[in-house]
């Protein structure tokens, strides 16, 4: 497959289609989407090194990720992945472990290895991380924080939707709502989650007790820990348990199991994520159900948009967000009371 029969499939001339594959020059909107489709469908990559003697450019996307086998990052750069490789592009992936060091060396490697941009799925952000983005010099998109040096960033309405699980539990009838949280550095998870559980409590008149939180760190053990920790301080056992990721929900309700109390019939399990993890487990769990292959495609939109029109006056808005879905499983359900 050659530029001369891409142009054929899309009925548009050679020219027009190099002009799209190598980012160069103006083609018409609807000419450049049959372009586009083509790509896509007949898997056309062309040749890289070509591409950049012609461009002067790399054609690679640096991804700046915190764990390479983590549900939401892998959904992300699927994301990522998809909107690049139809348009020639490849992925250089830095995973960073939640380790700012890390991070940081990855901002100067990319930047040497003169990446056309880079997205960034943060966790947090420090002096250093606004100090190396004002130096980069380079595109940057970020997912999943609100950059402090106006960046543009992919988010989730982390408060809105901890205030809509809690509502939830609310709703079928608990009071002693527990969560279950992580460290308040990463400001997104830790921090705003945490305060749409607590202001939605307060809006029901029930003040949040410290004895009802705890912290874990993402992982079905750190959720089972949790877990038991809320139980083994409580004198009046919680009659739900929200966790801040699906991972410490499914550990929560491995603790309750072990314990030989039911779920939902003793206490109500929500998590957040979504996903086969929530919908393939037994009792199907209630969950915030994100699409993070979405918030990779828009992150890309927006970085690729810096790419190809550097000079343009509107930069792309500073803040977007990707819906979430409230997807009450077993794990919540209602009891008759009696």
């Amino acid at each position: 497959m050659n530029i001369k029969e891409i142009s054929k499939l899309a009925n548009t001339s050679p020219s027009s289609v190099s002009r799209v594959i190598n980012s160069s020059g103006y083609v018409k909107d609807e000419v450049k989407q049959r372009i586009l489709k083509v790509l896509e469908e007949t898997g056309y990559r062309p040749n890289a090194f070509a591409k950049a003697l012609h461009s002067k450019k790399s054609h690679t996307i640096g991804v700046i990720l915190p764990k390479i086998n983590g549900t939401s990052s892998g959904e992300s750069v699927s994301g990522i992945d998809h909107f690049f490789s139809s348009r020639g592009y490849s992925l250089l992936l830095g995973n960073t472990d939640h380790q700012v060091k890390k991070e940081l060396e990855f901002l100067d490697l990319f930047k040497e290895k003169q990446v056309d941009g880079i997205i960034f799925i943060a966790t947090r952000f420090t002096p250093e991380h606004q100090e190396k983005l004002n130096k980069l010099g380079i595109p940057v998109v970020i997912i999943g924080q609100e950059s402090p040096e106006n960046l543009p960033c992919v988010l989730f309405d982390e408060y809105q939707a901890a205030k809509r699980m809690t509502e939830h539990l609310l709703a079928t009838g608990k009071q002693r709502i527990a969560f279950i949280g992580v460290d308040k550095w990463d400001i997104s998870v830790g921090v705003l989650r945490h305060k749409g559980y607590c202001d939605a409590l307060m809006e029901h008149n029930i003040t949040p007790e410290d004895s009802l939180f705890a912290r874990g760190d993402f992982t079905h053990q750190s959720g089972f820990i949790a877990c038991r920790h809320l139980l083994e301080h409580n004198d009046i056992k919680p009659d739900a348990i929200f966790a801040a990721s699906d991972k410490m929900a499914i550990g929560a309700m491995s603790y309750l199991f072990s314990t030989g109390l039911r779920v939902p019939e003793d206490i109500s399990i929500g998590g957040v994520g979504g996903g086969t993890l929530a919908e393939f487990y037994n009792p199907k769990l209630t969950t915030l159900a994100y699409d993070y292959k979405q918030s990779g495609i828009i992150a890309s939109e927006l970085l690729y948009q810096q790419i190809t029109s550097p000079a343009q006056k509107e930069p792309p808005a500073h803040k977007t967000y990707v819906p979430y879905e409230l997807i009450i499983g077993k794990s919540s359900e209602s009891q008759p009371q009696g």
